[in-house]
């Protein structure tokens, strides 16, 4: 059996995993950090390797979120949730002198890579919802990357014409409306006293706060019609949806099954299928495994 690690950065941990995508997930286990530095994440990857060090693993994909350029690999623009990782490549988060081949995307793109390889789908539309709003697009078994490697940023498409600030800069991006962290960020400035919590106490405060459920129900809206305007554009052969948020139950996927082929032409809405994430929170890990796998000689 053919051996790879993948690993899955995130806004506050690091998912990693060994095996291929016949036999799934070997190991899997998760690194929680505080500190967002290039030297902390380098002390997170060298303790996975070492954890790692006898599985006889031949190479090591990475997904990271941000926009990262191709073909030279590195994060460009602002990276709000991981700002020191802008300029740079997720290869250097490895020793210098590493010897095994390294193959780097964005998280968003390997999560639909995998989910794409799950539902033995030709066209998929992958979007992630936790800190951020992540998208990938996969037709063909491979990642589209745009002609320099900056497609599939649906969570800075404008929504909302002079609406909410994002962290990209823009106003109105879908990010700053159905992210957890847009969603934070607009209670916060209507002086809301829930910002600051975990997102499974806002979930389950919702029914008792008008106000609260009002702003996540206006996010889940803007969501549905993003998938909408996705569907009608590319007509995919299935959209999945994913992120820790979409697990914990943020937005209702039956719900938004239902609602968006209210937005679609006729022809699309008869082909219209969304299916939450088959791999769960594991999905960019074995996303990266598979990254290995199609690029590993």
């Amino acid at each position: 059996m053919k051996r790879y690690l993948g690993i899955d950065i995130g806004a506050s941990s690091f998912k990693y995993g060994v095996g291929d995508s016949k036999h799934g997930l070997q190991c899997f286990d998760t690194i929680w950090f505080k500190e967002k530095s290039l030297s902390a994440f380098q002390e997170v990857t060298t303790e996975i390797l070492d954890r790692v060090q006898d599985q006889g693993i031949l190479s090591i994909g990475i997904g990271s979120p941000g926009t990262i350029s191709r073909p030279e690999g590195k994060i460009v623009g602002l990276n709000p949730n991981l700002p020191f990782f802008s300029g740079l490549s997720p290869r250097e988060l490895l020793p210098q002198g590493f010897e095994l081949p390294v193959f780097v995307d964005n998280d968003a793109n390997l999560m639909a890579l995998a989910e794409a390889d799950l539902h033995k789908s030709s066209f998929t539309i992958g979007i992630t919802v936790g800190s951020g709003i992540g998208c990938g697009i996969v037709l063909g078994g491979e990642v589209y990357h745009g002609a320099h490697g900056f497609a599939s940023e649906a969570g800075h498409c404008i929504m909302i014409s002079d609406g909410e600030k994002c962290s990209c800069g823009q106003n109105g991006c879908l990010e700053a409306y159905s992210s957890v962290d847009g969603l934070r960020r607009r209670l916060e400035r209507q002086g809301l006293p829930y910002h600051a919590l975990s997102l499974p106490k806002l979930i389950a405060l919702r029914t008792k706060e008008e106000e609260l459920d009002r702003i996540i129900s206006e996010g889940e809206d803007i969501l549905i019609r993003a998938v909408a305007n996705l569907v009608t554009l590319l007509d995919p052969q299935i959209v999945v949806l994913g992120g820790g948020a979409m697990e914990l139950g943020l937005y209702d996927i039956n719900k938004i099954k239902k609602a968006v082929p209210q937005y679609l032409p006729e022809a699309h809405r008869q082909k219209f299928h969304c299916a939450i994430a088959g791999y769960k929170n594991r999905a960019g890990v074995m996303g990266a495994i598979i990254l290995c796998e199609r690029n590993t000689l």
